[in-house]
């Protein structure tokens, strides 16, 4: 599988919430911090709206990178700490499944 960079898959991170950001309210805007909580409490998005957001990064990752990655999973969901909680954990589970390493 091609190589995938967490700050690759940030950006492809990054650039779906842009994406679903252009169809929300401004004050209902998502935030683009590594850190910002993207599912869970204190996120402004529903189940819809994450997966809007998962597969928006995944179509990213296909444009940019070229890799077919599917991160709605089973395996996703029943991790102890959901890759879905922020940005980080969605770029870094993105890096994990093309097989790179990830920072802490």
């Amino acid at each position: 599988m091609a190589n995938l960079t967490y700050d690759s898959a940030l950006e492809c991170a990054r650039a779906a919430v842009t994406e679903i950001n252009d169809f929300r309210e401004k004050d209902q805007a998502l935030s683009l911090e590594e850190d910002a909580v993207l599912f869970g409490d204190g996120s402004g998005l529903d189940s819809v709206g994450l997966v809007q957001v998962v597969m928006a990064t995944e179509a990213q990752l296909a444009d940019t990178q070229g890799l077919d990655l599917v991160l709605a999973s089973e395996a996703a969901m029943s991790r102890k700490r959901s890759p879905y909680r922020s940005l980080r954990g969605l770029a870094e589970y993105a890096a994990e499944l093309a097989g790179m390493e990830s920072p802490s």
